[in-house]
């Protein structure tokens, strides 16, 4: 079984462990020129999920699975991730790339709006559509820790991401259940009794993707350097200009701490901050339930 078929095969099975009846196609896409793999469930409201960092559309079963009684869910493998074609981001504008990205899906999904939800570098491409195209974005909701949206990163990020060639080294050291426990334990602070098994294997899977090999990597020194995130990529500055009914979901063990969470949505008109104490950077797994309720709260509430 190659590389595709394998996490594929995962996939199937981690959407269904979570009860997630999703539909698994492909969409192409203007800007940038490719085709986009997205996974599609649910009936109402439309809701685009946008990952995070080395991940995929998937990562978001656990609360796909609440949410899609609440929503039509549209979960999204951005460019050179999962099922979606390769991307080489060598010499792009991230802030465009992620807007352009964000609006070339909504048109290929013939959406004229949708409410956004991206979490960690999601959280980048949501902030970054919903600053470009506001007409498009009905509302806008960060779970955990955004990039770009405080210019802070924890030291050990910043290491990897700040010095030449250690994000090719320590990508190249991920594809093993011991290497992926570590890292969320470590890195990201998550207790790993509420991580099952298959989601480190599927995560093994897609970073043995051909789409995905080196991508992250590549990534990393754009988005950072040894003192935080980069100038192009904060967007922290321009959050008072945002018009969208937002909201944070934040945990007291995520990458940035939450009164620097509180200080964001402050500077958003109208801006709703909610805290999940006990959880880390992965509110959508750590507490799926919870993350859904209030997402599903928020998208009923009317926010104008």
């Amino acid at each position: 079984m190659d590389a595709t078929e394998r996490f594929k095969e995962l996939q199937a099975k981690a959407l269904a462990l979570h009860g997630v009846k999703a539909e698994s196609r492909f969409v192409d896409l203007a800007r940038p020129r490719m085709r986009a793999h997205v996974l599609e469930a649910g009936s109402g409201e439309p809701v685009v999920l946008l990952h995070g960092g080395d991940g995929e559309a998937v990562n978001w079963a656990s609360m796909m699975a609440p949410l899609q009684a609440h929503a039509r869910l549209f979960a999204v493998d951005r460019p050179g991730f999962g099922l979606s074609d390769a991307f080489d981001y060598r010499g792009i504008d991230l802030r465009s790339h992620a807007a352009d990205f964000v609006e070339s899906v909504l048109d290929a999904l013939e959406l004229r709006s949708a409410t956004l939800v991206g979490s960690s570098m999601g959280g980048f491409f949501a902030l970054a559509a919903a600053l470009a195209h506001q007409a498009r974005v009905r509302k806008l909701v960060l779970v955990g820790y955004a990039v770009g949206a405080v210019r802070s990163l924890p030291l050990s990020l910043r290491i990897i991401c700040g010095i030449p060639g250690l994000s090719r080294r320590f990508m190249k050291g991920r594809p093993t259940m011991e290497a992926q426990r570590r890292q969320y334990r470590e890195m990201f602070h998550v207790d790993l009794e509420k991580v099952p098994d298959l989601y480190f294997e599927t995560r093994i899977a897609g970073i043995q993707l051909p789409s995905e090999q080196g991508t992250w990597a590549e990534l990393l020194p754009r988005v950072a350097s040894l003192w935080g995130i980069r100038r192009e990529v904060f967007l922290g500055d321009e959050l008072p200009q945002l018009q969208v009914p937002s909201l944070l979901i934040m945990g007291d063990h995520d990458m940035a701490p939450v009164d620097a969470g509180r200080a964001v949505m402050a500077k958003i008109p109208g801006g709703r901050f909610e805290y999940l104490p006990g959880v880390a950077h992965f509110p959508y797994f750590e507490a799926p339930q919870r993350t859904a309720e209030l997402i599903a709260g928020f998208l009923r509430a009317d926010s104008r």
